[in-house]
């Protein structure tokens, strides 16, 4: 599954805080989904700033992801927790099923498409979230995907 958990404040970023972006300093293991060459275009993006309540223990399923999307804690109370979870398929096979907590502000969890994956408010949590579709300028510009 192409994910990728870090903190903003603690991955290298070459002393420029840009952590997602065309520099090289962007590129991490697997999918590279913190990099963005500047020869592509990102189209449809969208951008969520949420405060997540304590509550809902079974979670809130989401539907299957395009593109690329990030999930950042930013705030919320001193104790904040925002657990979400990552499926290839919608049943969430235990088997198939990553999870992981966001505690401290800047806990992120980047992801590409065909994931499911669900949500968790563990403790009050504000969380920001950004969707995009990276695509070909060239492709962009003819109306092709």
């Amino acid at each position: 599954m192409d994910i990728e958990f870090g903190n903003a404040g603690t991955v290298d970023t070459n002393g420029t805080g840009w952590f997602i972006g065309f520099s090289d300093w962007c590129r991490s293991t697997g999918a590279h989904l913190r990099h963005m060459p500047p020869a592509l275009d990102a189209r449809g993006l969208c951008v969520k700033w949420f405060m997540h309540p304590a509550g809902n223990p079974a979670g809130e399923a989401k539907p299957v992801s395009t593109g690329r999307t990030i999930s950042m804690l930013v705030g919320g109370a001193p104790d904040s927790e925002f657990r979400i979870e990552f499926s290839p398929t919608a049943s969430f096979a235990p088997a198939n099923t990553i999870k992981r907590v966001l505690r401290e502000p800047g806990d992120f969890a980047i992801w590409g498409p065909g994931l499911y994956h669900r949500a968790f408010g563990i403790a009050p949590a504000c969380v920001l979230t950004i969707r995009w579709e990276p695509g070909d300028a060239a492709c962009a510009a003819e109306g092709q995907r």
